[in-house]
């Protein structure tokens, strides 16, 4: 196959080329915001621009944006802020949530992966009461949207703080801090089409700055070390086109649709019977390996995966299918396709040409070896 297909959005999506000018005019010149002099002046509007538009993505004044290096750095700000007292996370989360707070109880989810709300109340009606919840606003692996503002209500009903993980849900629904009830929401750039290592951590209105980095005054001494001024300028940019473009992406849901409709007789859709981001569709395939789909899958130029791409090229079992009761030959199968800004029709048509290429080769092989073991 000539053309690569990229459709791991949800991993990363490709920069912008909007994005890719803004960062490269900013590394043009030595921009240090903290400096006095002209080029730290400019870096300071370079960034205090982006903080502007940043703010605007999730309807939030831009004081209360904190620029840092990613939703990793920004998930463990907020955890370790409220390290010692009771904290409570969904069975979903990533694994920068679950491993920030290893001692966190976890909060179950339904056979469709949405919370269940029912055992949250619960688990915040048991003394000693929780400080904090720990919830995404959309699953990274099944595009499953949460209930944030029920979830919300219900925690300011026992005094806990929310903090929402918004790294999947930026750019592909409205998020509104206020709206959703949230106190603290993480932010990353690179899954809005903007560059990696740039991220961040906007407050709600409930007076606590945590930290995490000491030894600056940078971010208002909120978080020390030197500004990633091209990176900010950059998340800047993707932050504004993913505002402009949030109705654009909505039709994307149109190809998931078209996806669904030609996957191979059998197949399971997790999560298809609850609210979904448009891009995003994570289904198994019974029978089939997902490392060996995944590795055919990229000989012939289709780049998708098999859930999270948070474990160094690892492949292992979803624990967010885990934690929705799906059986371990459905998790084995699972195969996640992510869609963004750039995917077009062809895409989805060259993926289901290379998947049916690749099952009708395998199905081949078993047969194969069938009438080998009989013969």
């Amino acid at each position: 196959m000539s053309k690569h297909i990229y459709l791991d959005y949800n991993a990363t999506a490709p920069i912008r080329p909007e994005v890719a000018d803004a960062v490269n005019h900013a590394m043009k010149q030595p921009h240090n915001a903290s400096s006095v002099h002209r080029f730290g002046q400019e870096g300071r509007k370079l960034v205090e621009d982006a903080r502007i538009k940043v703010a605007a993505l999730v309807n939030a004044p831009p004081a209360q944006v904190i620029f840092n290096s990613g939703a990793t750095e920004g998930n463990n700000t907020v955890l370790q802020h409220f390290k010692g007292e009771r904290v409570l996370v969904s069975a979903i989360e990533h694994p920068s949530i679950l491993e920030a707070a290893p001692n966190a109880e976890q909060i179950p989810v339904t056979k469709d992966g949405l919370v269940d709300l029912g055992a949250l109340e619960k688990l915040l009606q048991a003394e000693p009461k929780p400080a904090l919840v720990s919830m995404m606003m959309v699953n990274n692996e099944t595009g499953a949207i949460q209930p944030i503002r029920n979830v919300s209500n219900l925690c300011k009903k026992y005094g806990a703080l929310v903090h929402c993980d918004g790294v999947q849900a930026a750019g592909k629904i409205p998020i509104d801090i206020t709206e959703l009830g949230a106190d603290f929401l993480t932010l990353s750039s690179h899954k809005i089409g903007g560059p990696q290592g740039v991220g961040a951590l906007v407050l709600g209105l409930c007076g606590i700055t945590p930290t995490l980095l000491s030894g600056g005054g940078q971010e208002k001494s909120a978080r020390a070390g030197t500004e990633n001024v091209a990176g900010i300028a950059g998340f800047g940019a993707a932050a504004e086109l993913a505002v402009k473009d949030l109705p654009g992406y909505q039709k994307l849901e149109s190809l998931r649709s078209r996806l669904e409709s030609k996957l191979p007789k059998g197949t399971i859709i997790h999560s298809s019977d609850s609210p979904r981001v448009a891009g995003t569709s994570m289904f198994s395939l019974p029978g089939d390996s997902s490392e060996t789909l995944l590795m055919a899958l990229d000989l012939e130029g289709i780049a998708i995966s098999n859930g999270s791409a948070c474990s160094s090229g690892t492949i292992k079992p979803s624990h967010i299918l885990q934690a929705m009761g799906v059986s371990d030959k459905e998790t084995a199968s699972v195969l996640r396709v992510s869609m963004g800004w750039d995917t077009k029709e062809a895409d989805i048509d060259g993926f289901l040409k290379a998947l049916g290429k690749i099952m009708n080769r395998i199905e081949e092989t078993k047969r194969k070896e069938k009438s080998a073991a009989h013969a």
